[in-house]
């Protein structure tokens, strides 16, 4: 079809299919003014939001040094020069008071002089086949030098009762996660850090009104399942793995999770980043 606008083919295929409602699936970033549109706010309250979560996250970051067993633990940190640290994941690593982005400014605090990228690619929402598919046609090409992935909430979601089969059969999750991990081994020096998913609180989480109108719910019998897979995965790849399921247990605390009972807050984040580095340097 001729262009009568001069506009370059790959913009016109992106308008043509619509790609501007799939930013993120497309690896495309999403400017502050576009952001603040779609949440019809101004950008201005945007920007400020944003710096001051990324305040409180560095003011956390700052405390957990002041403990010494944990700034020797990022001293020891095998990260090369220029590195670039990647996290793969769903909306618990996305999350702005995340593990992922603690530690990110744990490093920068730190470790200054040796300038380490942090790229955070995780997405509310996804389930590790989109972690497969965004592997081969996103991730691979930034070649990260660590990578940590945690995928599994999402997959075990069920939709129309208790009885109803998970989004991500357990099987899939199984070929999904080895997807994954072999990617990353075989076209990067990255040594995947495998997290499991987080136990939900039932009670809370299955009783949400946000939840129940979508009729929506977990089960953590569900989530043990799929961290069984990482920690038989963990194992035959001799991979580091952060058994969340385990460091919550069966009976999370309320007060290391957001209201929902799914996704762990700013408490709950801080015990996971201090788990992720007492396995990497332990």
């Amino acid at each position: 079809m001729m262009n009568e606008i001069d506009l370059p083919p790959e913009i016109i295929f992106s308008l043509d299919f619509n790609l501007y409602w799939v930013p993120s699936t497309q690896g495309l970033e999403v400017s502050p003014a576009a952001a603040a549109e779609m949440l019809s706010i101004t950008e201005t309250k945007f920007l400020a939001y944003a710096a001051e979560v990324e305040a409180k996250v560095k003011r956390t970051a700052a405390g957990l040094l002041d403990r010494p067993v944990l700034g020797q633990a990022i001293d020891q940190l095998v990260i090369p020069v220029d590195g670039l640290v990647m996290a793969v994941g769903d909306s618990i690593t996305t999350y702005r008071y995340s593990y992922a982005r603690l530690l990110a400014a744990m490093v920068a605090i730190r470790r200054p002089a040796d300038n380490i990228r942090f790229l955070n690619v995780a997405q509310s929402g996804y389930t590790s086949t989109h972690g497969l598919e965004n592997v081969f046609t996103q991730f691979l090409s930034h070649r990260p030098d660590v990578v940590f992935i945690m995928f599994g909430v999402n997959d075990c979601k069920l939709f129309g009762g208790p009885e109803a089969k998970t989004l991500i059969s357990c099987k899939e999750y199984r070929a999904n996660m080895e997807g994954i991990v072999e990617a990353f081994l075989a076209h990067t020096a990255a040594r995947p850090v495998l997290l499991t998913p987080a136990p939900v609180i039932e009670d809370i989480v299955n009783c949400s009104p946000d939840f129940q109108a979508m009729r929506m719910s977990w089960r953590n019998a569900d989530l043990q399942a799929r961290a069984d897979v990482l920690r038989d995965l963990a194992n035959r790849h001799s991979l580091p793995l952060v058994d969340l399921i385990e460091l919550f247990g069966d009976a999370p605390d309320p007060d290391l999770y957001l209201p929902d009972g799914l996704h762990p807050g700013p408490a709950g984040q801080a015990l996971i980043l201090e788990a992720v580095l007492r396995t990497l340097t332990g």
